[in-house]
């Protein structure tokens, strides 16, 4: 234990009158009286020899700070200051200090005279240690009241979204872990998301969009959730303990009758949906396990037709890491250049020559061979992935057409298909230009596929991008026309070179009179239209022929040849010609 040797009190600085009950003052040297009466701290002695450690001396500013006198304070314990809020953890540190005869620091709340809270920087001191023990301690106090509200303004506002006055995703977790401490109970916490908001910012400006969060963690917080938290962009997170009896679903119906109301944002009124994602746990388990298991049932919840609210399972927790695992693997693929394209065949139905080819993605997935787009294209898109796949194969598909036709009089057109994250993020007409100088291939030779849900945004500035690839040369097709987002406007504001008809309008086309129509109707637009048409999935020799006689003059199907390697198919191309 440290020696404390300023101020230096001895038994004659410590001549005290005795006045009925208690300590009244403490004789001083005149010069350290003087010295303690002009510090602006306030300075307590404290006698660790009486059994409730009395005061028996204070200073000026210690009258100044507290309110009380010194004949007031002389002769009480100083926890006469705490009032009625002893259950401070401070305290229990401040006692454990006393007792152990070793210095301590602590900021707790005081109460002056008047009853006014104030905090207190309080320092205790052992000093006048005789036979290993301190006779008395020293207290030095200051109010740091100013100073500790601005510190936790500034700590409050680190802990708040600043848009809706919703916690933020780091507060969120903190006060998940506080429930843990205060008690161990079932706790429910869901995560939202709001459906379509990009479409709000887009359509009715940012302020708009603000507007809506603000007005959606004003509903949520009314109806008295326990937490509630901005965790994203458009997310909000909820907790909300659940007692003895599961109420769950009363739960999640509060949330949703709370969001269910039309939102007035801007003088329109907005119906908005929400994906709901929650999970059911015990609050002393990890909030950070919490909020990944409510998040992957939120996912469960946006992929879903109708949002459904979704309760986390087991399986969503493996679908996550499947997903993550996903992801490393694809990054590696991309360094070992394991994604590649395999080439099946367009014939010319009338003479069974190839008319061309469609460049097919593969992974070459070292562990488990090649694996096909389904199990791998949507992932790459959910990623962003998707577009450095595609700019490596662009090229590499404008290369071998290059290489190909490059001794043929009648050329070979290549297609390859095109993912619409590639027209959200990046220059199409400068990306496709770029890749036709470099590889030197006639733009004639390439066509992009695009599937309709390209089509849908048929707003001006796609239509400009499709018109600005079409000046350089290369087709635009449609590929699986008539499953998706069918709409005959396409095909005047979009300028197509080509349809592709979906081989389930192809199988057992023998026998469907509905089928045929619909064939010979698309056959017969494409042609006044100029469009080529392109039959996908020819599997038999009558398909072939029912497609012969309704007009279609190109297909492709395993009839004709599965999709192989580049070199095979430069070699089946080659063997054609000679």
């Amino acid at each position: 234990m440290n020696e404390i040797h300023e101020p230096d009190l001895d038994k004659s600085d410590l001549q005290n009158e005795q006045r009925g009950c208690g300590y009244d003052h403490i004789a001083l040297k005149p010069d350290l009286t003087s010295l303690l009466d002009l510090s602006t701290d306030g300075v307590l002695v404290g006698d660790l020899r009486e059994r409730d450690c009395p005061l028996i001396y204070v200073n000026p500013a210690f009258e100044r700070i507290t309110g009380y006198t010194e004949s007031e304070a002389i002769g009480k314990n100083c926890r006469y200051l705490q009032g009625r809020d002893r259950l401070q953890p401070e305290i229990k540190y401040l006692r454990e200090a006393i007792d152990s005869g070793r210095s301590v620091c602590v900021t707790l709340r005081n109460y002056r005279k008047d009853g006014e809270m104030f905090w207190n920087e309080l320092r205790i001191e052992p000093i006048n240690i005789v036979d290993g023990r301190p006779a008395h301690y020293l207290g030095l106090m200051r109010d740091v009241t100013v100073r500790k509200c601005a510190l936790d303004r500034v700590e409050q506002n680190a802990r708040l979204d600043h848009l809706t006055g919703a916690l933020n995703r780091n507060a969120f977790a903190d006060e998940l872990n506080r429930l843990a401490v205060v008690k161990s109970e079932s706790l429910l916490v869901a995560k939202l998301d709001v459906a379509g908001f990009h479409d709000i910012n887009s359509g009715y400006g940012y302020d708009a969009g603000d507007e809506v969060l603000t007005q959606i963690a004003k509903r949520i917080r009314s109806v008295g959730f326990s937490i509630v938290s901005r965790t994203g962009s458009n997310e909000f997170a909820i907790a909300q303990p659940l007692g003895h009896q599961n109420n769950t679903p009363e739960t999640i119906n509060l949330i949703r009758s709370a969001l269910a109301p039309e939102f007035l944002v801007a003088g329109a009124t907005i119906n908005i949906r929400f994906a709901i994602g929650f999970v059911v746990g015990l609050s002393t388990l990890d909030a950070t396990k919490l909020m990944r298991q409510a998040d992957s049932a939120l996912r469960r919840s946006k992929s879903s037709n109708f949002l459904e609210a979704s309760e986390f399972k087991a399986e969503d927790e493996m679908r996550s890491r499947n997903r993550i695992r996903m992801t490393s693997e694809m990054q590696h693929a991309l360094t070992n250049d394991e994604f590649g394209f395999q080439y099946q065949p367009k014939i010319d139905l009338s003479t069974g020559a190839i008319a061309g080819a469609e460049a097919l993605l593969r992974w070459r997935h070292g562990l488990f061979g090649t694996q096909m787009p389904g199990s791998f294209i949507t992932h790459a898109e959910d990623t962003g992935l998707i577009l450095e796949i595609s700019r490596r194969g662009l090229h590499a598909v404008a290369d071998f057409a290059a290489r190909i036709n490059r001794a043929r009089s009648r050329a070979l057109n290549v297609s390859i298909n095109v993912s619409a994250i590639e027209f959200r993020h990046r220059d199409m007409p400068g990306f496709v230009n770029e890749v036709i100088s470099a590889s030197g291939v006639d733009p004639r030779w390439i066509t992009l596929e695009l599937t309709e849900s390209n089509m849908a945004e048929s707003s001006p500035a796609m239509i400009a991008i499709m018109t600005r690839l079409r000046d350089l040369g290369v087709g635009l097709s449609i590929d699986d026309f008539g499953t998706g987002y069918a709409n005959l406007r396409y095909l005047e504001e979009f300028p197509i070179t080509e349809l592709k008809i979906d081989r389930s309008f192809i199988r057992g086309l023998e026998q469907s009179r509905s089928k045929t129509i619909i064939i010979e109707a698309i056959v017969r637009l494409s042609n006044e239209l100029g469009f080529q048409v392109v039959a996908e999935g020819i599997e038999t020799p009558e398909e072939c022929a029912r497609l012969q006689d309704l007009g279609c003059h190109l297909g492709q199907g395993f009839l004709f040849g599965k999709a192989i390697d580049p070199e095979a198919f430069a070699e089946v191309v080659a063997q054609a010609v000679a």
